[in-house]
Parts: structure tokens; C-alpha cells; sequence
């Protein structure tokens, strides 16, 4: 009786936290966003009937329904954890959703599922490069500009430009992805710098049972849209492989907005009695256009890039405990329109140490060693060969008390060459009052060291600059109702300080910025049957005057639907309370408000024979005018065809 009032007080308070939100919603989207209301709507359905879907009687789910509502995640601790029992916010992109999203770029793709984080784009195809470039990345606020305030990560290794410390969008490819993970928040404690705002880990296929599989993919469309993609795989006992190659190409929408891009990917892996050996490799050949903005429109502004990169890691398990190392390394070479030419490298070694000394308690320590930089000239100067060395020791603690509580605390010690040491603590708290609730509290401390760029580059160059830091205060809850309806609210709190900007005259990079950032998430999630799917996300952020590239509000929205050989997907995505940069002979942009839009992508496919299927699809459904970064307007309504067989 007891444990039936203690359940029922917690489906009311839920409903009251949810109807908060809905009502706040409501209040903050406009009147005339019919689309945008979808989010609050689906919370308020879900809320309304959580009692009564609670009770239903629901046939055994599926493994991979169980999977998709409490899925299995490591970026967070580097230990395998169900996403419930962790203190940060994560979002999961697993296969299903990869497949059915219409691109091939990763950073569109995930910004169709994870709220609070937002991409520029320039075009049909492609993001360039350098600091005007698209391919801007934000988390939670942080971001939008050439300094990188998210990670992202291939197979738990760092992948950046090792000279500007930026992305290169272009080089990171859905294809042979097993799964996308994304910490919304800092995650520096584990991971060391750029990851203030947020952390993103592209996991590799792999092929999990004996047998072969290969994938052809061709497809053609607006644009002059071309694209081949081959992909195979395979397991014979203790040895899997995978292998992806593919080439993509577009004309553009506007004069000299051209793409090509080349990406191959490898992975193989043999497991011995007690340990795994596995190795990792990519390589991506780019050439990119950039137009310009419609305002100075430019001619002929071509990116050639040339990145590559791989890992070998060696998983030896025994009774202390798992022992992971691994090697790892990437590359770039860059040659500009401007005459920019540079090489970049960033060679590292990461150790942890995963061990359940006691009933409950999981422990991490570990190590991480990176050297990074590169050589860099232009056409009238040679800048010369920098580099870098960082490395820190860890620990991270989880310890589960009765069967309610978990608490987690975690700390790290970067060392750098030239500011010396960083202290990075980490503390969470998750309550379990039933099997279907999680409630959670995390704090945390983020750090960005100054970029090789900031520290050596150019007239607003400073030797004596020091890291960006931040502190993040979260709370969350996520629910479970009948076992198919997942809803997950947080709240949060960013505070920035000692941030590097820009001041003059004369020109010079120095610390001292600062930021406060609050805000709410959505997240909705509900498999209504095994080949139904309807899921959304929401955002709500009040950021800081100077922030540009970043949504004050974001709604995503999507639905997939088989029957016997036909299946369809739909995707929205809504933008508002947004600021553009216009750059100038400046460092500092000039910020503009822009227009809010909503776009609906439509995709439709067909198992034409038994091998074959045929996809369809419909970008810009509703043929929006709009931009995702100030100046660039995107294309309108387009369409591909793409053949795909398998076998």
C-alpha cells in the first residue's frame, strides 16, 4: 500500500513539474507558430495518461525496445552505464535513427535529435573552413564561433585541427557509424580541453554476429547531387571488419558553392580469451566553395583539405578489473584560395582503468598525453612550426548506496606547457524512487586552453593567455511510462568566466570575458509500435548579448512509420531568437538579428525486390526562405533518389 502511494505521488508530481513547462512554453513561442506548439502538446498528451499507459497491460518488449528507451552508453564515464544512472545529460543517436535521417553529414544529422545544439550551414553540401566558415558547432549555448567550445570525439579520441584548435565539419561522415553519443554539458574532467559546452562521440560499426554483410548506395538529385557509397563488413569467429568509402558531390545552389568530398573509414578487431585488439582508421579528401555572403558575394574561394587520423587500442580484461590503452593520432593538410597552406598533427596516448572494487562501486583512473600543432604559411609569410603538450591524470568514482542512490565525483589535473596546471572537479547525484524515474544533479567545471591561433598567430596574437573556464549547475528528470513512452526534462545554469576576446586598438587576445546562460531541455521519445516512431526535442536558453550563432529556442520534431514493404520519415526542425555575425577587417563581428524558420524533410522508401530498396527524398518541404548563418542563404525545396541494395 505503502509503495502505491509513493507511486502515485510521484505520477502527480511529475504531471505538475511537466504542466510548469507546457504552460512556460506556451507563454515564450509565438502566436502565430501553429508547428512550434507540437513539443508542449505531446508533453501535456503524455502527462495526461501516464497513469492509465502505467497500468496497461503491454506485451515483453523487445531487446531493442528496452535498448532505445534505457540505452547503454560509455562517453560519459568511460565505463559501460545504463543512461539512467548518470548525472549528465546524454543523448543517443542509435542506427535506426542514422538511417533514417536524409543526410550523410553527422553534425546535420544529430542537430535533427539533440536539443540545445545547433550547426551553421552554408549550403547543399559542405561547411569549409577557417573562421567565417560554416560547421559552427554549439552546446547549451557555448560555441557558434572559430573557437571550439565542443568536442567531438571518434571512438573516445580527440579530433581537431591541431594548429586553430577548430573542427573541419566536413570530414566526419554517417557512414559506417554504429552510434552517435552527445554529453550536453562539460565534460572536461574526462576528456580535458574544448569540452566546455558539450561532447560528441562518433562510435564505428562494427558487425556484432558470424556472417557478411555489404551495402551499395547510389543516388542522384537537385543541384546536380551525386553520391556513391560502398560499405562492407563482416565477423568469422574472434575477427570483425568493416570497411565504408564514399564520394559526394553538388554543383550548388548559388554560383561557386561547389562540393566534393571523398570519405573512407576502416575498422577491425580480434578478440583473444581475455583481451581485444582493435584498430581504427579514416581519411577525408575535401575541396570546398565558399559564395560569400549575398551582400559580398565572393568568386572562385575554393578549401582543398586532407584529413586523416586512426587509433589502436588494446582492452585487456582480468580479475582487477578492465585496462584500456590506446594510441592515437590525426592529420591535416590545408591549401586555401588566399595561399594559406599548413600541415597539422596531434599524436596522443590515453590509459584508464576501470575496476568494481566493492559491491556497487565503480572506479576510473586514468591518464591522457597529447601533443599537438603544426606548420603554417601564406603566401607572404612563413609562420613557422608550433606545438604543444598537455597531459593529466584522472580519477572518477561511482558508488551505488541501497537501491535508490547513486552519488559520483570525479577530478582531473591538466598540465600545459605554457599556463601550467588546470583543476577540473566533477560531483553528480541520481535519486531512483521507482524502477521508471530517474531524478539527477550534476556540477561541473569545463576549460578551453587558448588555440595555437590565439597564442601565436596574426597582430592579435598573446603568449600570456589563459584557459576559457566555466561552471555548469544541472538538474534533470526522465520518466519512463509503459515501457515505450520515454519523457526527460533538465534545467540548467552556465556560467563563463576568464574568457578569451578580442581588444584593441592595438589588436590583442586577452582573458576576461564573461557569460551567464540559463535554460530548460525536452526530450520525448515513444515507440508506439515496432515500426512506429514519433520523438521530439525542446530547448529554451536566455543567453548573453554577444552570443550569434546560437537558437534561443529550438523544437525538433520527427515520426517513422513502416508497412509491410513501404516505410516513410519525417523530420522538422524549428530556429528562433537567433543572432548572425557579419564579419569585417574585425575580429569582433557585427551581430544581426535573424529571421526564425521551420523546415520539414520527407523521406519515403520502397523494397522494390529483395535486395533493393529505393529512397525518396524531400529537403525543404515547405520551401522556406531562410539562412542558418547571416548572409548564406539556403537552398529551397530539393530532392534526391537513391538506390540502395544490400546483401
Amino acid at each position: 500500500m505503502m509503495n502505491l502511494y509513493i507511486r502515485l505521488c510521484y505520477d502527480y508530481f511529475i504531471r505538475v513539474i511537466i504542466y510548469i513547462i507546457f504552460l512556460n512554453s506556451c507563454y515564450s513561442i509565438r502566436e502565430e507558430s501553429v508547428m512550434s506548439r507540437l513539443m508542449p502538446l505531446l508533453l501535456l498528451l503524455a502527462s495526461l495518461t501516464a497513469t492509465l499507459t502505467a497500468e496497461e497491460t503491454v506485451p515483453a518488449d523487445s531487446i531493442r525496445v528496452q535498448y532505445r528507451m534505457d540505452p547503454v552508453v560509455v562517453t560519459a564515464t568511460k565505463i559501460r552505464h545504463a543512461r539512467r544512472d548518470l548525472a549528465a545529460s546524454i543523448s543517443e543517436i542509435p542506427r535506426e535513427l542514422i538511417e533514417t535521417t536524409p543526410t550523410a553529414a553527422v553534425l546535420e544529422l544529430i542537430q535533427h535529435h539533440v536539443p540545445g545544439l545547433y550547426v551553421t550551414e552554408w549550403g547543399v553540401m559542405g561547411f569549409g573552413a577557417a573562421g567565417q566558415a560554416a560547421g559552427k558547432i554549439s552546446i547549451r549555448g557555448m560555441g557558434g564561433g572559430a573557437d571550439t567550445h565542443v568536442l567531438i570525439l571518434r571512438n573516445g579520441r580527440p579530433d581537431f585541427m591541431g594548429l586553430m584548435g577548430c573542427t573541419i565539419a566536413d570530414e566526419f561522415s554517417s557512414d559506417g557509424v554504429e552510434r552517435v553519443e552527445v554529453i550536453r554539458g562539460p565534460g572536461s574532467f574526462l576528456y580535458g580541453t574544448n569540452a566546455t559546452g558539450g561532447i560528441i562521440n562518433i562510435i564505428p560499426r562494427q558487425v556484432h554476429e558470424n556472417g557478411f554483410e555489404t551495402t551499395f548506395k547510389a543516388s542522384a538529385g537537385s543541384f546536380n547531387i551525386r553520391t556513391l557509397s560502398l560499405s562492407h563488413g563482416g565477423r568469422q569467429g574472434a575477427f570483425d571488419y568493416y570497411l565504408t568509402a564514399n564520394t559526394r558531390r553538388t554543383d550548388g545552389h548559388r554560383d561557386d558553392s561547389a562540393y566534393r568530398g571523398d570519405h573512407y573509414t576502416l575498422h577491425g578487431g580480434y578478440r583473444f580469451n581475455n583481451s581485444i585488439l582493435e584498430f581504427n582508421a579514416n581519411l577525408a579528401d575535401l575541396r570546398v566553395l565558399d559564395p560569400g555572403p549575398v551582400n559580398a558575394p565572393r568568386t572562385d574561394n575554393w578549401y582543398d583539405m586532407l584529413r586523416f587520423g586512426g587509433d589502436l587500442n588494446w582492452i585487456q580484461n582480468s580479475a582487477w578489473g578492465e585496462s584500456n590503452i590506446k594510441l592515437h593520432a590525426n592529420f591535416g593538410e590545408h591549401q586555401f584560395f588566399s595561399g594559406w597552406n599548413s600541415t597539422d598533427r596531434t599524436l596522443g596516448l590515453m590509459f584508464f582503468h576501470n575496476a568494481k572494487p566493492w559491491k556497487g562501486q565503480t572506479f576510473t583512473a586514468g591518464f591522457d598525453f597529447k601533443r599537438y600543432g603544426g606548420r603554417a604559411d601564406d603566401a607572404s609569410t612563413d609562420y613557422g612550426e608550433f606545438f604543444i603538450t598537455e597531459y593529466a591524470p584522472y580519477l572518477h568514482a561511482q558508488q551505488l548506496l541501497g537501491s535508490r542512490l547513486i552519488v559520483s565525483a570525479g577530478f582531473r589535473v591538466e598540465n600545459h606547457e605554457l599556463y601550467g596546471r588546470e583543476w577540473l572537479p566533477k560531483a553528480g547525484i541520481v535519486v531512483h524512487p521507482d524502477r521508471a524515474t530517474s531524478l539527477r544533479f550534476s556540477l561541473a567545471k569545463g576549460f578551453r586552453s587558448p588555440s595555437i591561433r590565439e597564442l601565436y598567430f596574426w597582430a592579435p596574437a598573446n603568449e600570456e593567455l589563459t584557459p576559457d573556464r566555466t561552471w555548469n549547475l544541472e538538474a534533470g528528470l526522465s520518466r519512463v511510462f509503459g515501457r515505450r513512452l520515454r519523457l526527460e526534462a533538465a534545467v540548467f545554469e552556465t556560467r563563463g568566466r576568464n574568457l578569451i576576446q578580442f581588444s584593441g586598438p592595438p589588436p590583442r587576445w586577452v582573458n576576461g570575458g564573461s557569460y551567464e546562460h540559463r535554460g530548460y531541455e525536452l526530450v520525448f521519445n515513444w515507440m508506439a509500435r515496432d515500426r512506429v516512431e514519433i520523438g521530439a526535442t525542446w530547448s529554451h536558453m536566455d543567453l548573453s548579448e554577444s552570443a550569434y550563432n546560437i537558437p534561443g529556442r529550438k523544437l525538433t520534431c520527427y515520426a517513422s512509420a513502416g508497412w509491410r514493404f513501404l516505410s516513410a520519415s519525417v523530420h522538422l526542425l524549428m530556429i528562433q531568437d537567433m543572432k548572425g555575425a557579419e564579419f569585417g577587417p574585425s575580429p569582433v563581428p557585427v551581430l544581426h538579428e535573424m529571421d526564425d524558420f521551420t523546415l520539414v524533410n520527407l523521406t519515403l522508401s520502397a523494397d522494390i525486390l529483395r535486395r533493393l530498396r529505393l529512397n525518396l527524398s524531400a529537403k525543404n518541404m515547405l520551401n522556406t526562405s531562410y539562412e542558418a548563418m547571416w548572409g548564406y542563404p539556403m537552398p529551397g525545396r530539393h530532392l534526391m533518389l537513391e538506390m540502395e541494395s544490400r546483401w
